[in-house]
């Protein structure tokens, strides 16, 4: 099965940093609208699999998963199966919560474009440098190894 791992561009980016550990195929956005939509366009997305990671500075210790985008007034929601990440975060005792409400900023954007290439995506927003820490990154990182 070929999985995709995606997150923004910067050293300082949380998201960076763990696809960065997982050693995988990855795609690193450009941190603007054009450039992250230029960025998905042009990849070649034969993937079984997309997990897209993004900040959000509010969380703290614990990661979101967005089943939503919403973009120019259409909605769209993945077609990701949940349940056997739920039990790796579960058995990795990784805190998470589940929204269906889409965010309003560059995250829904990528994750909007990358689920008209591919509808098995799943957008996962953790925490900045100031929620996370040494132990859950760590975590994540074995979840998606």
């Amino acid at each position: 099965m070929k999985t995709l791992f995606v997150a923004f561009k910067g050293k300082n980016n949380t998201s960076y940093q763990l696809v960065s550990r997982i050693d995988n195929n990855s795609l690193f956005l450009t941190n603007s609208f054009i450039g992250l939509e230029k960025d998905i366009a042009s990849f070649d997305c034969d993937f079984d699999t997309v997990y897209m990671f993004g900040i959000d500075k509010n969380l703290v210790d614990k990661i979101r998963i967005e089943l939503c985008a919403c973009y120019d007034g259409e909605r769209i929601c993945t077609d990701f199966d949940l349940l056997p990440l739920e039990r790796k975060l579960n058995e990795s005792n990784v805190s998470y919560c589940i929204s269906k409400s889409p965010t309003k900023y560059l995250c829904n954007a990528a994750y909007y474009h990358m689920l008209k290439k591919n509808r098995n995506t799943v957008f996962i927003h953790i925490p900045s440098l100031k929620g996370m820490n040494e132990a859950l990154m760590s975590k994540l990182t074995d979840v998606f190894l």
